[in-house]
């Protein structure tokens, strides 16, 4: 993989046209000088228009046919009269990109040089940058067809010429058009859900110290003589080697993961562990800030629902509303480990000696509430721990100034967190501006995107093929508090950490292969017949459980993707890798 020093990779495919000079010629010709610095100070202007516009334009300017305008085309007409240089600038991806005044134009600059220096426009200023961004656009697609109208009747008037809003103000997604708002959820004009009962509160554990809290959770995380018949602890399903994912379930159960008996196969799969412990504590009413719609979800109403707002929890449904409480669960659970209930469990620990260094010698006198609540505590330290968390993918390397992305993964990275082309970052970000330190991937909420029945799965089990997951419909806090249309077929949004080196995907493992998953959420807007096959079975993508909740105003929201955007978007996915997992990468 390139680093800050050495050259990105090629180009993802051949110039969209020859030209003199030749774009992507002088594209290549900059790019070793582009990324030789690293990112500790400025971007450079090829680098911000990889990520602020490559990922609709393309590296190389071509854009998309009938979606995305190609640069190469008309961009020297435009910047060769002040109604387009005005026009250029208002384009919502130039306004409302977090760019400087000064580095926009720059930007603008570099685009003049590379794409239309046969056309020799003038240079923009920071001064006329200012001037023109701040005016607001509503109809870019119905400003380019008036001014390319003059470019056919060059004696027409350009006064002509209406961008549909002339006020004044930063042009910003908080003054994007926005659609109605829907009635409040949990207004006094909506049904009022019910309050959820009180979490059963921990026992309170005994006071470890933190070296002692980490060396029991690490502990107990490896040890197989906590389950049913002593063959399988907490890293059998969740494999330090993968992420602390479940590589068994790609070869073996078709999805699950296999419990302690040896016969009986989960019908959800283990997710990765890593950065679980961002999670936040299960919330009913959460109105924690969310990235904002896309430009299609801006001009059309969007239906809001009471289970919008519920957030964080543990496991798929989210039925254990702290992680403290989650660790305990597997342990009883007759599928995976299989103890009896909590009080073997307390009490294998309590007569184990390895156990009893940590303890001290009275471990076999302590109340089975302090062991209990000393073990999820440890275990719960133990997934809060470096061990978990790195930050350390060449993202992290990236946001910390240590490293410059490739061409391929800049222009997926603007992809990702493009709101006027994808939705990605609409479930899969949890920071309000996007490109932070420390970035989960995930908004922790729960969704219903529609994902196929994985009928192999639930042929393995005992549950049959007819079984349909309801997901957070499953959670037994939310069954009097919610309509069974609000909640059934809703499952926890995953973090993209690691999720190149993790599959199967989905929370039912029905994907093998993460390009299967990219070419499923594509498939919501393409139109061709293509679109419509799922690449690991040659055939239309299966049902979901629950289709009548699909979340298709959130999936519809952007446009179809090329092959090669795809590509771009794996490449940026595959930096999420932690550094220790990268040579898993294929």
């Amino acid at each position: 993989m390139a680093t800050a020093t050495t050259c990105p990779d090629r180009p993802l495919a051949a110039p969209h046209r020859l030209r003199a000079p030749h774009p992507l010629r002088a594209l290549l010709a900059s790019l070793c000088l582009f990324f030789a610095p690293a990112m500790a100070g400025a971007a450079t202007p090829q680098f911000n228009y990889l990520l602020h516009c490559g990922g609709c334009h393309i590296e190389d300017g071509s854009g998309m046919a009938n979606v995305v305008p190609d640069l190469n085309e008309d961009l020297g007409y435009f910047a060769n009269f002040p109604e387009g240089r005005a026009y250029l600038v208002r384009v919502p991806g130039a306004s409302h990109s977090p760019l400087s005044d000064a580095d926009l134009a720059e930007v603008m600059n570099w685009m003049l040089r590379t794409f239309a220096a046969a056309d020799a426009p003038e240079p923009y200023s920071e001064a006329e940058v200012t001037a023109h961004r701040h005016v607001r656009m509503n109809d870019a697609q119905a400003v380019r067809r008036q001014l390319l109208d003059l470019k056919a009747r060059p004696d027409a008037e350009t006064s002509s010429v209406s961008y549909g809003n002339e006020s004044h103000g930063k042009a910003s997604h908080d003054n994007m058009p926005m659609p109605q708002a829907a009635a409040d959820p949990v207004s006094s004009a909506a049904p009022q859900p019910r309050p959820l009962p009180m979490p059963v509160s921990m026992p309170m554990p005994m006071p470890l110290s933190d070296a002692q809290q980490l060396a029991l959770g690490e502990a107990l995380f490896f040890d197989t003589s906590l389950s049913r018949f002593g063959n399988q602890a907490c890293a059998s399903c969740h494999d330090p080697g993968r992420a602390f994912a479940d590589p068994r379930s790609l070869t073996s159960s078709a999805g699950g993961s296999i419990g302690s008996d040896g016969t009986s196969i989960g019908h959800r799969n283990a997710p990765a562990l890593t950065y679980i412990a961002t999670t936040p504590a299960f919330s009913l009413h959460d109105t924690t800030q969310t990235v904002q719609p896309t430009r299609r979800q801006a001009n059309a109403a969007i239906v809001a629902s009471p289970a919008d707002r519920i957030r964080g929890g543990f496991f798929w449904d989210g039925r254990e509303p702290t992680l403290a409480q989650q660790v305990l669960t597997p342990f009883i659970n007759p599928g995976e480990m299989g103890l009896q209930d909590l009080s073997e469990l307390a009490a294998r620990v309590s007569d184990t000696a390895r156990y009893q260094d940590i303890f001290g010698k009275q471990a076999t006198h302590l109340p089975e509430p302090y062991v209990l609540g000393s073990i999820a505590d440890s275990l719960a330290a133990y997934l809060r721990s470096d061990t978990f968390n790195t930050y350390d993918s060449r993202y992290d390397r990236f946001v910390r100034g240590e490293l410059t992305p490739t061409t391929q993964e800049a222009v997926g990275m603007g992809l990702f967190f493009s709101p006027g082309f994808t939705n990605c970052a609409s479930c899969h970000q949890a920071t309000p501006t996007g490109y932070a330190p420390g970035e989960p991937f995930t908004n922790h909420r729960y969704e219903n995107i529609g994902t196929p029945v994985n009928r192999a799965l639930l042929a393995n089990t005992d549950l049959g093929e007819q079984f349909r997951d309801a997901g957070l419909g499953h959670n037994p806090a939310l069954t009097e508090a919610f309509e069974p249309a609000d909640v059934n077929g809703r499952f926890k949004v995953p973090s993209l950490r690691n999720v190149a080196v993790s599959g199967p995907y989905m929370h039912n493992g029905a994907f093998a292969d993460l390009d299967t998953v990219m070419r499923f959420y594509n498939h919501y807007n393409e139109s061709g017949s293509s679109g419509q096959i799922n690449p690991e079975t040659g055939q239309p993508w299966a049902a979901s459980n629950h289709p009548d909740g699909v979340a298709t105003d959130k999936l519809s929201g952007g446009f179809p993707l090329s092959d090669r955007q795809l590509a771009a978007l794996t490449a940026f996915l595959r930096m999420l890798t932690d550094q220790r997992y990268e040579h898993l990468l294929p």
